[in-house]
């Protein structure tokens, strides 16, 4: 146990909620790395540790879990999560960018590429002519080997008619759309939505059916404004949260 008087102080003369001085506390000791992955933090020793009733304990932790800090298994306890990526909102980068850029190794396994001829909100997003046909590609996201996203692409096949699955497999598909095709890419649109996931979802990235996710659906546009890429990732609430930067003026 780690959550001692030494990481935790106490003030109990503060106006400050005990179960908030403890919560800040433990926030504190996992932002530095005192308390790491997979540590547990025992309510029972918080309390007797901190002279502190159960149920102030329980405050605290509660508002860690809820922030994603630490998470609960049934009949075990409580144990620190493993830090989560943020998700930027205002730079255009494919997974494979954003992953070197932290640091981490990335690697993708396609798990089916096919194309079809699709209806109703696809169309619309892609600006598709009549009958015309995309490539659907699923893929597995993983950094340092740890699936992070599971991921459903739709690519107009006017664009890059000779796709193959081995092109998918090599790295980034921006920088092959950019490089390969000539297609500069220039913005896009995101939709963000809170989810849980399914099971052919959950099966992918490791997790349990019905676990909270993060649903980003994004439509990449190229420099004259042709939709080039519609894509639906979802990723593990464990690992991911979103940062949105807004300002008055």
């Amino acid at each position: 146990m780690t959550a001692t008087k030494a990481g935790v102080r106490l003030n109990k003369n503060s106006f400050t909620p005990l179960y908030h001085q403890i919560e800040q506390g433990l926030r504190k000791q996992i932002e530095q790395g005192d308390l790491v992955p997979g540590q547990a933090i025992s309510e029972r020793e918080l309390s007797e540790n901190l002279g502190v009733s159960r149920m102030t304990a329980r405050q605290a932790l509660r508002a860690l879990r809820d922030e994603g800090l630490i998470y609960t298994e049934r009949g075990r306890g409580n144990f620190v999560a493993e830090p989560k990526m943020n998700v930027h909102t205002r730079q255009l980068l494919g997974f494979s960018e954003d992953m070197r850029r932290r640091g981490l190794t990335p690697s993708s396994r396609v798990l089916s590429l096919r194309r079809f001829r699709p209806e109703g909100g696809v169309v619309e997003r892609l600006d598709l002519a009549d009958k015309e046909e995309v490539f659907e590609i699923i893929r597995l996201r993983l950094a340092d080997r740890v699936p992070m996203a599971y991921e459903t692409c739709l690519l107009p096949v006017k664009l890059c008619p000779d796709l193959k699955k081995s092109d998918i497999e090599r790295g980034s598909l921006y920088q092959l759309i950019e490089d390969v095709y000539g297609i500069r890419l220039s913005q896009a649109d995101e939709v963000l939505e809170a989810s849980v996931a399914t099971k052919t979802e959950a099966g992918n990235l490791s997790i349990k059916p019905g676990t909270p996710v993060l649903v980003v659906q994004r439509t990449v546009y190229a420099e004259d404004g042709t939709p080039i890429e519609f894509v639906r990732s979802v990723y593990r609430g464990d690992r991911y949260q979103a940062t949105i930067q807004l300002k008055r003026r």
